[in-house]
């Protein structure tokens, strides 16, 4: 009992830990773009903040000027989110010029950074405005980011490829100028970005400065452009506020090298990170290096030597003037673990995962002393593009840390470490109610057309949300309520669709993408609910994400997954079921190489789409596992229907039973179905004749086909092997 109140005493602090700090970012297109070949700078800079320390929103949008953006409601959107010790940073400039009233784009500002004003009506609305200077409008941001707490930073506008006499065109007595004043007048921190960026596009010269900016403009740079404006502006807010929250500059990795890791076994293990250009990165373990030189981006990729099972090791990385060290570094065997909330389902019940705690999970959990498991349990991130770090640590299981672990995955190490007496990583990403979509790339989803009305339906939402301040606003009033009510009862829900589970490569961008490429076995998924209504489509999603996954990781890493449990009430009678073909349509991924299918007819609940048996779905895994990447001679599947041949008035199936005989489990088999050519299916009668089961039924004289287990809730399907792994459902008439 005391460990189970030391380990909900330890949940309740991380959950009442304070909110990070959030850094929003507003401009205008040379901030976020979402025109083809162009690219802002303020996307790629949310790679280069740590996740573990502070959020980053960039609400920037194209053909905004400081004046329209506050309004069209656009800041006060933001200022409703802002909390203290928030941050601000703003930059505006290129569309501040240009018609006051007139034509069909009236957002310039008033030249300067004096409070003059003109009044007039707008022609395109027929409402009057007064209109303030570029710098008053500045002043303003600063002052409601002031009010709340939070801290402001004014950039210069990044400068345009214009080039005079062998130098690029500055705004240093205009924009930038006024940018500067404004910022010192309002009390904000300034950052001459302008006059950075001409600096280092005049060391690039004009045909390399060309290069970075989308064809035929002069404004906009393309993606590579903006990845070197956000490392420019990332290295000159080291002298800002935000540098705690900065990725180091000197000597970085991903936060899944860690103390505590797990290293595959026998094999190079991919390692990576970020220092400064042209640095030698050496990395040594177990008395063996290995170096890389980083590229003019800072990145830099060595692989590890491949290493027999053991530890622990310390693992050491060092350029001229920087180190890391890692200690207790095991060497076993790596397995991904991802899906939706029956894999982020933990083995307690803990505050922030309610829904819960295997069965017996008290006793579970003092006996889970097995300090040779570790488990990296990614922070529940969604993005809008790939990210290069994620929240997350390793921890080492023991009864004090077991409770917050996966339960599948911890089940399924369980069972690998007692047969490989080696020991096992557990790379935990999971994400309650996704949706198989959400965790395949971009690319990958837009190499087939048949997602196109998936990633059509997400580009929608997206634009609309962009678009319409109106439901950021709200989200931030709603939010502001329910924190000032003691955060009692359930969040109010982001509006920003890539903030939604349920949609295009958002998981795959921030949980998979920083993992790429962590030396891994395999991989092992529990998903499916949230498809079910998309599951025509299945099939070809999750061929995807197994093909996707396997090229980044580039190789055929093993991909073993559950098929979705029973649930809710059992029908009398044989009718459709949409989880039924469902659990067909993932099956069909055991068309490929390296698959295995885990089966839970016999594990579901009524009630629960959370089935409270996670220990045989993790022991299933692991005899999948067991046999098809290690070799062991280990039953690890039910009978598998194969053919079917009608006789007389009967339907004889036949099975493959490699792993095991025929067997009715606790009484005469059940949940078999037969029609005849008018699909009209009633219960049958079936018995087991050797490796056959015969099914029939008198009110059925001429049967043509048979359905088993063919339900959402198939209560009593007892069709199993003498392994006691049972069959899964299935159909003679797909």
């Amino acid at each position: 009992m005391a460990i189970l109140l030391r380990l909900f005493a330890a949940i309740c602090l991380l959950a009442d830990a304070p909110a990070k700090p959030t850094l929003f970012i507003i401009g205008d297109s040379t901030v976020r773009n979402q025109s083809a070949g162009q690219k802002g700078w303020g996307d790629p800079l949310v790679a280069r903040f740590d996740p573990a320390t502070i959020e980053v929103v960039n609400r920037a949008i194209g053909g905004r000027s400081s004046r329209t953006f506050l309004t069209e409601g656009r800041w006060d959107a933001v200022a409703a989110q802002l909390r203290p010790g928030d941050f601000v940073l703003i930059q505006f400039g290129h569309n501040d010029g240009g018609e006051l009233f007139e034509g069909d784009r009236p957002r310039a500002s008033l030249p300067g950074n004096a409070d003059d004003t003109r009044a007039g009506t707008v022609a395109a609305t027929g409402k009057a405005e007064t209109v303030l200077s570029f710098g008053a409008y500045l002043r303003r941001f600063i002052a409601d980011t002031r009010t709340k707490g939070a801290v402001p930073i004014v950039l210069s506008p990044i400068p345009r490829n214009q080039w005079q006499d062998g130098r690029i065109q500055r705004t240093d007595d205009s924009y930038a100028l006024w940018a500067r004043q404004a910022a010192e007048q309002g009390g904000a921190i300034f950052i001459d970005f302008n006059a950075l960026l001409a600096d280092r596009y005049e060391s690039l010269g004009p045909e390399r400065t060309t290069a970075i900016f989308a064809p035929g403009d002069h404004t906009h740079p393309n993606p590579e452009g903006a990845e070197l404006n956000a490392a420019v502006l990332a290295e000159a807010l080291r002298d800002s506020p935000l540098s705690p929250h900065l990725l180091p500059a000197d000597l970085w990795l991903p936060r899944v090298f860690g103390d505590r890791m797990v290293l595959q076994r026998d094999r190079p293990n991919p390692l990576w990170g970020k220092s400064r250009p042209g640095e030698v990165v050496t990395a040594t373990i177990a008395g063996q290096s290995a170096a890389a030189t980083a590229g003019a981006d800072g990145n830099f990729r060595l692989d590890l030597p491949a290493l027999p099972a053991g530890g622990p090791q310390v693992l050491e990385v060092a350029t001229s003037d920087a180190s890391l060290t890692f200690t207790d570094v095991l060497v076993g065997e790596v397995w991904l673990c991802s899906g939706q909330s029956n894999m982020d389902f933990t083995l307690a019940r803990t505050a922030t995962r309610s829904f819960a705690g295997a069965t017996d999970w008290e006793r579970e959990v003092a006996a889970a002393n097995h300090p040779m498991i570790r488990e990296f349990k990614a922070g529940w991130t969604m993005r809008e593009d790939p990210q290069t770090e994620l929240e997350g640590t390793w921890t080492a299981c023991t009864p004090e840390t077991a409770g917050d672990f996966s339960a599948v995955a911890y089940f399924f190490a369980r069972e690998l470490q007692k047969e490989l007496g080696v020991p096992v990583g557990l790379v935990t990403c999971a994400y309650g109610a996704s949706t198989a979509e959400a965790w395949i790339s971009r690319e990958k989803l837009a190499a087939n057309p048949a997602f196109k009305p998936l990633r059509d339906a997400y580009w929608k939402k997206f634009i609309a949300f962009r678009d319409d301040p109106m439901p950021f606003a709200d989200y931030g009033r709603a939010r502001a309520k329910w924190e000032a009510a003691g955060r009692k009862g359930r969040a109010p829900r982001h509006p920003d669709p890539a903030q939604d589970q349920h949609h295009p490569s958002v998981l795959f961008n921030g949980m998979i993408a920083p993992l790429v490429p962590y030396g891994i076995r395999g991989a092992i998924w529990y998903q499916g609910e949230s498809n079910v209504g998309s599951r025509q489509l299945y099939p070809a999603l999750q061929k995807a994400l197994i093909e996707d996954w396997r090229a980044r990781w580039n190789r055929d890493i093993s991909f073993h997954f559950v098929q979705l449990a029973p649930y809710q009430k059992p029908k009398p009678e044989p009718a459709e079921s949409g989880l039924a073909s469902m659990r067909e349509a993932q099956a069909t991924s055991l068309a490929l190489p390296k698959t295995g299918m885990v089966v839970t007819l016999d594990l579901g609940e009524e009630k629960d789409v959370h089935p409270r048996n996670k220990q045989d779905v993790g022991k299933r895994l692991a005899l999948l596992a067991l046999k098809n990447e290690y070799g062991k001679d280990r039953p690890s599947r039910g009978p598998v229907f194969k053919t079917a041949e009608i006789e007389a008035g009967r339907v004889v199936l036949h099975f493959d039973t490699a792993d095991g005989a025929l067997v009715a489990k606790d009484g005469p088999l059940k949940q078999f179905a037969i029609a005849g050519d008018d699909m009209m299916f009633v219960r049958a009668e079936a018995g087991i004749e050797g490796d056959t089961v015969v099914v029939s039924s008198p009110a059925i004289p001429r049967p043509l086909h048979v359905r088993y287990a063919w339900a959402d809730n198939p209560e009593g399907a007892n069709l199993f092997n003498t392994a006691g792994l049972p069959a899964a459902p299935f159909r003679t008439n797909p």
